[in-house]
């Protein structure tokens, strides 16, 4: 039995199909191989993987609806205080969880490890750091103060997100950022904790490598955004850019197909009308709902480019843009400028092409058509984008992290 113990909460994880589970999987996974002994705390069944050596605390809100007054509370919360997804009961079960498994293993060093979103990872963890002064690393997979993909929050909402915010950097031992753009952020929001926040990327397993797949003989191309549209990412003035530059010609609808995978929010789309009339003329092709991650790969796979839609944000890069790069087909980025996204593809060796969300209709035509000019085939990914977003090196930095904590003279 090692000395060290790591407990995850982490309210997404395997088996669950969701990009925000694999970074703490990615996690346990490369660290028990470096000898810390791992247990997580998730709101995922795990009961059909007992290897994962974890507990399933289920989230009330979710498997027990609109019973007892729990559930109420948390909705009004998530109503009027902090919209989206908080996870107040979760946080509660799963703080009450890891007491007890703790009380099983006295003497051994502890370290916390919460991954955020949702709110209640760091939630449980803040009350279990405050109740048993276990160090406690706070992973912000997204920002919680001033959230560009917050959506249409209110002042005092927005000041409510930032006091949380305030709290748990100021309560955790360390605080990780999953972006430059987000690092930089913290350390100068916190200037205090600016030593105590560092830098881990997300990014892809070498041991599950995506690759890209022959094209299928089909009379056009195909370019596939797969995941979900919502808070702030709006494809709609980029599929407007593409209407325009069929009208004028300089585009064939005939030899290309946009083809978007995932359940969207209405207001990340055109309106109906124009979604109708760009599937009856054959160059959009909706698929609203989620499929399984063996399918969203194989689609990634074999497509003739790739869409990566973040216009409203140089703090976030989606977990997608990983898997993209590994394919190393063309990438077209609708992101604002000076992005981290845009950072990462000028040295990934993969051809790409940014669209600027905040160009003119004319600039972001050019952008646009630039990118459907570049040809389909694949280029091997950088030495840079392998030695820079390989997780198996993340977990190593964890791990020095973790001793360094623990043992600040070693």
């Amino acid at each position: 039995m090692t000395e060290d113990l790591l407990l995850v909460l982490a309210y997404h994880f395997p088996p669950e199909n969701a990009i925000g589970a694999a970074r703490p999987f990615r996690f346990r996974k490369y660290l028990e191989r470096l000898g810390y002994e791992c247990h997580v705390i998730t709101a995922a069944d795990v009961s059909t993987r007992p290897d994962l050596r974890a507990d399933y605390v289920p989230d009330p809100f979710v498997t027990r609806p609109r019973q007892g007054s729990g559930w109420q509370i948390e909705r009004f919360i998530r109503k009027f205080l902090l919209p989206g997804v908080t996870g107040t009961q979760w946080a509660v079960q799963a703080y009450r969880t890891s007491i007890k498994f703790l009380s099983k293993h006295p003497g051994r060093r502890i370290t916390i490890l919460s991954s955020y979103p949702p709110l209640g990872t760091h939630l449980a963890a803040f009350l279990l750091a405050r109740k048993t002064h276990c160090l406690w690393i706070a992973d912000f997979r997204d920002p919680l103060g001033d959230n560009p993909g917050s959506g249409d929050i209110h002042d005092f909402q927005r000041r409510i997100y930032r006091r949380l915010e305030r709290l748990f950097v100021t309560r955790a031992a360390s605080i990780i950022a999953n972006t430059d753009e987000a690092e930089a952020r913290l350390k100068s929001v916190y200037p205090s904790r600016a030593r105590d926040v560092h830098l881990i990327w997300n990014g892809f397993d070498p041991e599950q490598r995506l690759l890209p797949l022959p094209l299928p003989d089909r009379p056009y191309r195909v370019f596939s955004h797969v995941g979900e549209l919502y808070e702030g990412r709006s494809i709609t003035s980029l599929l407007e850019s593409l209407k325009r530059l069929i009208d004028s010609g300089k585009l064939n609808a005939r030899e290309i197909r946009i083809r978007l995978v995932g359940g969207a929010r209405s207001t990340s789309l055109p309106d109906p009308i124009f979604l109708e009339a760009a599937a009856k003329a054959g160059w959009l092709d909706l698929v609203p709902h989620h499929v399984s991650q063996e399918e969203a790969h194989l689609i990634m796979q074999t497509s003739d480019g790739l869409l990566l839609i973040q216009p409203h944000s140089t703090l976030q890069v989606p977990g997608k843009l990983y898997e993209y790069l590994q394919i190393g087909r063309p990438i077209l980025a609708f992101v604002p400028p000076e992005s981290s996204i845009e950072r990462i593809l000028q040295k990934s060796g993969v051809p790409y092409q940014c669209a600027y969300s905040s160009a003119t209709p004319d600039a972001l035509d050019e952008s646009v058509r630039l990118f459907f000019a570049l040809p389909s085939t694949s280029a091997t990914p950088s030495e840079w984008f392998e030695n820079e977003f390989n997780v198996e090196r993340h977990a190593a930095a964890l791990a020095r992290l973790i001793d360094k904590l623990q043992d600040p003279d070693h």
